[in-house]
């Protein structure tokens, strides 16, 4: 299946729980410590180097951005499986610990650049190519969001 192509280049993207998107991110990010879920569809991509960027959706403080980025140092607490407190009845499989970590300096609204987003092949429907916590990126669309910044 296509899909399962290894890549270099994911989005980690973090959604509404028990507190809103970005909070979780943010405490995510404090921790360095980000849970990958036994159900992750990109699950055999996460390894250390990756490049990842990371996505808020949801609907709360900087919804339906991209807000910084990292590489993965490395994969930690491996067949952890406990709950995690902001996404009830998900198993955490693992935990992911970054390096190189920066956040943007201002948000990047994806409705204000998804036609330069080569990843998302459907403009309209792009919210399905966010579904399952991590997902890919190709080579192209994260150099463009990277660029952005700089």
């Amino acid at each position: 299946m296509k899909d399962n192509i290894e890549t270099n280049y994911l989005i980690f993207i973090s959604s509404d729980g028990k507190k809103a998107g970005f909070e979780i991110f943010k405490e995510r990010i404090e921790k360095n410590k980000w849970p990958i879920y036994k159900t992750t569809p990109q699950l055999l991509n996460v390894k250390e180097e990756k490049n990842v960027i990371f996505y808020i959706a949801g609907t709360g403080e900087k919804k339906q951005c991209f807000v910084g980025y990292a590489k993965i140092k490395k994969i930690i607490d491996r067949d952890l499986t406990e709950a995690d407190p902001n996404q009830e009845f998900r198993q955490v499989l693992c935990n992911v610990e970054f390096k190189d970590f920066r956040t943007f300096k201002k948000e990047i609204p994806i409705k204000d650049h998804i036609d330069n987003l080569s990843f998302i092949k459907n403009k309209e429907k792009y919210g399905l190519y966010f579904q399952g916590g991590v997902c890919k990126i190709n080579k192209q669309s994260y150099d463009y969001l990277i660029d952005i910044q700089k």
